[in-house]
């Protein structure tokens, strides 16, 4: 979805008592100067959002992202990626500018996350062995409260360290917890339909009730007085002292509750229906009666609700397709600003330029030194049909050729080789001697050949002067492929048949060397313009998986390095070597620089690092932004980010002044 980067105004008559002083002010257009404000939007399903304490909406995803809004503007102010994985939850820390983070990956791991939103830095990241259904954290901010789905009891965790702490002798499965903010005791709710109480200090129950059973996301409020939540008869409001039902509301049996900032006896409900949905503004008065304060219908245009946040005078709706929307003074909703970028998605460097494709089809160039662009300057973009690029690993030098284009799925259309030269002079060759029966899986350009493999494991080695056929070799277990400094080829494949996880092949007499090696797959391969070659292999030991990244000696493999380890499996993740240091994105927390000191983590940009991309002074990062961010390949410290928007492109330094320039779409030269 492409969100609107104005404000979107439906007829949904919303909460009366938003106060005077939480009208917006005039929208404010898209612009360079207020570009550091108004920030991209969630590309997919916004699950959660939260208010913190100075009354700032933070909201979280499927995309990954962590989100922060400007209320007054009614605008995105910021955003970075704080995760590779879908965000299901988000528990604010009292106090402080933390947050709890729920991930879950495409496999249905589970981990929780913990960030200063304020610092973006990370606190600690905690696998889970089992589901979490449910993270908050206690009254007083000392230690998180974990529910795990289908498994009796909490877990605590320390909120500074992570480390697990000792908890209730729970018996029972629990779908809520909490606990006051002197946090001697807890209350818990099992769905078989038990409210308790425990002492935490001897970890033993004080007493428990029966009240009804099946309640979905029981919900405490009013100063800890009430339970609300919606069981198989309706809505339901429980005295949380006793366990007594104070009062239903049997119209209302599908949707949920969420908390209203404060501590009066008041709540949100938003309550669907095959025909329409309603939100309620609800109270519980003096004598236990469950007061309609005020309520609305859900407009049908407006997309799936998916997560809401309220305090006494803020409401905002986070929908389906990624869209954030902020109740007005006037009663209408409105849909938070936003300015989306035009996502880069491919970048390479040769010689003094940088080439970039992206999501949108087009192709542009850049010079690799960003100091040389200028402010206003025009940035000419073509249209494309290519969707991978790639450079050559000889980044200088007499021999070095341009750009590698080439396309991941298609079988229907040949790559070619770009060449620019510093006089602004262009060469293409159409390298039409590549089969095309199969997609490519890999392409690599170095100095005269092109080395392509498909995905039926055949590799084809052409002339990068001639586009002529110079070796072929097929191995249905070849996963990877790169070419070496002295032209001969180094193979990634999977272990069987004997086979070992590196194959090394003279591409002139088709003669093949086995590299010995401990794993079962070879899954990448590398090597850049030091010559050194990397692999990257997958083993499992105790029924673990696990992806090393290695710095292979050929001669003896016995005397390879191993450079880092990631306890899973990551076949995905981008290598790349500038002034002979290494850089890679294994695992899912960012890019490192391997040298001889040890290992160095680079400045993070808005998005996790996606693509390394080698460069003659500097390491470039592609992250999942489409920024591209240029880093010290010695201190992995940010030195300029570039991105695009629709009509114009934007270069920011840090601790400089941002400068930005238009772009002008083009015709390409004829191929």
């Amino acid at each position: 979805m492409s969100l609107n980067t104005g404000i979107i105004i439906c007829g949904l008559s919303l909460l009366s008592i938003l106060p005077a002083a939480s009208c917006l002010s005039a929208q404010i257009p898209p612009s360079v100067e207020n570009v550091q404000v108004v920030s991209g939007g969630h590309r997919g399903t916004v699950h959660t959002l939260i208010y913190d304490e100075q009354g700032r909406l933070l909201s979280a995803g499927a995309d990954g992202f962590l989100g922060i809004w400007d209320i007054q503007r009614a605008a995105a102010a910021e955003r970075f990626q704080v995760s590779p994985y879908t965000i299901i939850a988000m528990a604010p820390r009292p106090g402080t500018s933390q947050v709890a983070l729920l991930e879950r990956d495409h496999i249905d791991r589970y981990r929780i996350a913990v960030w200063d939103y304020e610092t973006k830095q990370n606190r600690f990241t905690l696998d889970c062995r089992y589901p979490i259904s449910s993270i908050t954290y206690s009254g007083g901010g000392n230690f998180l409260i974990l529910i795990q789905q289908g498994n009796p009891g909490v877990q605590f965790v320390h909120a500074e360290t992570g480390a697990l702490l000792k908890t209730p002798d729970s018996t029972s499965t629990l779908s809520f917890a909490a606990t006051g903010k002197s946090e001697r005791t807890m209350i818990g709710y099992a769905p078989s339909g038990v409210l308790s109480y425990w002492d935490l200090e001897s970890g033993k129950e004080i007493r428990h009730f029966t009240v009804p059973d099946r309640i979905w996301t029981p919900l405490l409020f009013g100063n800890n007085r009430f339970i609300g939540g919606i069981d198989p008869e309706g809505l339901v409001i429980l005295d949380a002292v006793s366990g007594t039902i104070i009062t239903r509301e049997r119209s209302i049996v599908q949707g949920r509750v969420f908390a209203l900032g404060g501590e009066d006896p008041e709540f949100m409900c938003l309550a669907t229906g095959p025909a329409v949905s309603r939100l309620y503004h609800f109270a519980i008065s003096m004598t236990g009666r469950l007061e309609i304060k005020n309520q609305w219908p859900v407009p049908p245009n407006l997309p799936g609700i998916m997560s809401v946040a309220s305090t006494a005078d803020a409401l905002a709706l986070g929908t389906l397709d990624g869209g954030v929307w902020l109740g007005k003074q006037d009663g209408t909703v409105a849909l938070m600003e936003v300015r989306n970028q035009e996502r880069i998605t491919e970048a390479a460097v040769s010689g003094s330029f940088l080439a970039f494709l992206t999501e949108g089809q087009v192709l542009g160039f850049i010079p690799l030194d960003y100091t040389q662009l200028q402010d206003r300057d025009l940035i000419p973009l073509e249209p494309s049909t290519y969707t991978r690029l790639s450079s050559d690993t000889e980044l200088e030098g007499p021999g070095a050729k341009g750009f590698l284009l080439w396309q991941e799925t298609s079988t229907g259309l040949f790559p070619i080789i770009r060449t620019l030269g510093n006089d602004a002079q262009e060469e293409t060759l159409v390298l039409n001697q590549v089969p095309l029966r199969f997609p490519h899986r890999s392409a690599v350009l170095r100095g005269e050949q092109a080395l392509f493999l498909d995905a039926a494991g055949n590799i084809t080695v052409l002339s990068t002067r001639t586009g002529e056929r110079l070796f072929s070799f097929s191995s249905e277990v070849s996963l990877d492929a790169t070419l070496l400094k002295d032209g001969n080829i180094l193979i990634g494949q999977s272990v069987v048949s004997g086979n070992t996880p590196f194959l090394m092949v003279n591409s002139k007499t088709g003669e093949t060397l086995p590299i010995p090696f401990p794993a079962s797959v070879g899954a990448r391969v590398y090597c850049g313009e030091s010559g050194i070659p990397y692999g990257v292999t997958i083993d499992a030991q105790e029924g673990h998986l696990s992806t090393t990244l290695t710095r292979l000696s050929l001669a003896d493999p016995s005397r390879s390095t191993r450079l880092a380890t990631y306890p899973g499996e990551d076949t995905s993740f981008s290598i790349a070597e500038s002034k002979g240091i290494l850089g890679s994105t294994l695992g899912d927390e960012g890019a490192v620089l391997y040298d001889a000191k040890g290992t160095t983590r680079f400045e993070r940009s808005p998005g996790l690092p996606l693509r390394l991309i080698a460069g003659t002074r500097s390491c470039i990062a592609l992250d999942t932004e489409g920024n591209i961010a240029w880093h010290d390949p010695e201190s992995g410290a940010l030195l300029a980010l570039f991105r695009l928007y629709e009509n114009e492109w934007i270069l920011e330094k840090p601790g400089a002044s941002l400068i930005q320039g238009p772009l002008a779409h083009q015709n390409p030269q004829a191929e």
